[in-house]
């Protein structure tokens, strides 16, 4: 009976003051409210859902038959004991049949009374549990409705006889294009996958663990955790979408190879040149110090380009860059650009840079800042991707409506399969290094960003071994006008 709350009702005070006393000393932990009047009870009992009520039948003003009612009305569920005089068994028959959950003579025998009223809390307390696995039928129900899973039925001949509003959402086939067909033909692919799915002869949770398999839906790879359901109709199959999860997972083993590798290196030279500085037994002229000091400058410096890389690919990912809007002279931004660059690999011998741009252009919209930032990075992967040298051109052009910044390279090339994901998060075309050519892999996916945000186009044509083209299309910032011929200068 612990926290079990109930409500005395009688207006003989006496019977108020030792009752309750009696009744705590027999139901642990029991909380007991008292009233003199039926009216004074009905406020209580419009505030606090008892567990059970008490009350005398006769009492001045409102008796407790007509209490009874209105706590019918109120508190349907409460059991109710009424306190009867001795003999008044008429009184105690209507109390019955007004819904009272049992009547008490007076004089009170107390061990009927306690055991009475024990068993009006358990109702009570069996009512509510009740209640409670009611309503979360009801939720369940309502969740069924509305269920994220995808769900489809196979009759015995393969063919589609139902097919759920969550199937269409995470298939991207509708009910129009899977009902009344082969699964063969509305899900390309099912026949090779379908004798891998898990089937279980009987429903329940863990009877059989679902299978991740990938289908080819309109031209996108789709991972399903599938398991199916055999019963005399066909087969139930349930499924759900792991497309992002999976991506999720390759792109956080991405990010520890491409991290780990890219921080070890760094690191290592910085504790080598330290520790080799630390050696007592060595004694290192003024060349030698700045030597291995330069190394850990130099370390260091990447170590912060990396953190800058990774932190910025996570401002742009947040939404918190706010880019400027402004006209940009890209004539004069890409000579900038470009001079720059040819200044930090002038000890690149093999490396020549030309620039191609037309002798009047109209300006673009967006940040000339995070302009320069895209042409550099694409400048410098044009350097890094062509280790046997070669020329790297940048050309500028206008086109409807915008222009065009192309940037051009002789190097390796991008295998045709890989194109499509080099503006991800960590991609590098040289993964393994073997070219030599390091990297976080965040550059392209910042550019593509960065452009995307300025109204503007990132794209890539490349043939493996003969070099790359990376054209940042943008708008013009106003009416297009006429271009003069283009003039092409050695930078």
């Amino acid at each position: 009976m612990t926290n079990a709350r109930i409500l005395l009702v009688d207006d003989d005070k006496a019977l108020l003051d030792a009752l309750p006393e009696a009744l705590r000393l027999r139901l642990n932990g029991i909380e007991i409210d008292t009233s003199e009047t039926a009216l004074d009870a009905l406020e209580r009992i419009r505030t606090t859902d008892y567990d059970a009520i008490v009350s005398d039948i006769k009492m001045p003003g409102m008796d407790g038959l007509a209490l009874l009612q209105e706590i019918r009305e109120l508190r349907p569920a409460t059991p109710t004991l009424m306190i009867t005089g001795h003999g008044e068994r008429d009184l105690a028959v209507q109390a019955l049949r007004g819904g009272a959950y049992d009547f008490v003579q007076k004089p009170i025998d107390r061990d009927y009374f306690v055991a009475s009223l024990e068993r009006a809390i358990q109702l009570r307390r069996l009512d509510q549990e009740v209640e409670q696995q009611r309503r979360a039928l009801e939720r369940h129900a309502r969740v069924l409705e509305n269920v994220d899973d995808g769900v489809f039925l196979l009759d015995d001949a393969g063919v589609i006889r139902h097919w759920n509003p969550a199937a269409r959402a995470i298939t991207g086939v509708s009910a129009d294009q899977a009902l009344d067909r082969p699964a063969a033909e509305a899900l390309p692919g099912w026949e090779i996958v379908a004798p891998l799915i898990p089937v279980a002869s009987v429903p329940g949770p863990g009877s059989l663990e679902a299978k991740v398999l990938p289908l080819e839906l309109d031209g996108r790879e789709v991972w399903l955790s599938v398991s199916g359901v055999a019963f005399s109709d066909g087969i139930v199959y349930a499924f759900r979408s792991l497309t992002a999860e999976r991506a999720l997972d390759e792109l956080k083993r991405e990010f520890i190879a491409t991290v780990s590798h890219e921080l070890r290196t760094p690191l290592a030279a910085i504790y080598g040149s330290a520790q080799t500085l630390l050696r007592e037994d060595v004694e290192f002229d003024e060349s030698d110090k700045k030597r291995l000091l330069d190394v850990i400058a130099h370390e260091a410096e990447r170590l912060s380009r990396i953190a800058d890389d990774i932190l910025f690919a996570n401002k742009l990912d947040s939404g918190q860059l706010a880019l400027g809007a402004s006209g940009i002279d890209l004539r004069t931004v890409a000579r900038d650009v470009v001079e720059e660059m040819r200044a930090c690999f002038a000890a690149r011998e093999d490396i020549s840079f030309e620039l191609t741009v037309p002798e009047a252009l109209d300006s673009v919209a967006g940040d000339p800042d995070r302009l320069r930032q895209v042409l550099i990075n694409l400048i410098d992967n044009a350097v890094k991707y062509s280790p046997n040298g070669g020329r790297v051109e940048v050309a500028v052009e206008a086109r409807d409506g915008g222009v065009r910044i192309a940037v051009r390279d002789e190097g390796i090339g991008i295998p045709a399969l890989e194109q499509r994901r080099i503006f991800g998060k960590f991609y590098r075309v040289d993964p393994g290094l073997a070219r030599g050519v390091g990297g976080t892999g965040l550059g392209l996916y910042i550019c593509r960003e960065l452009v995307r945000r300025m109204d503007g186009r990132l794209s890539v044509s490349s043939e493996e071994g003969k070099g790359s083209t990376f054209a940042v299309d943008l708008p013009v910032a106003a009416a297009a006008g006429k271009d003069g011929p283009a003039v092409a200068q050695p930078a």
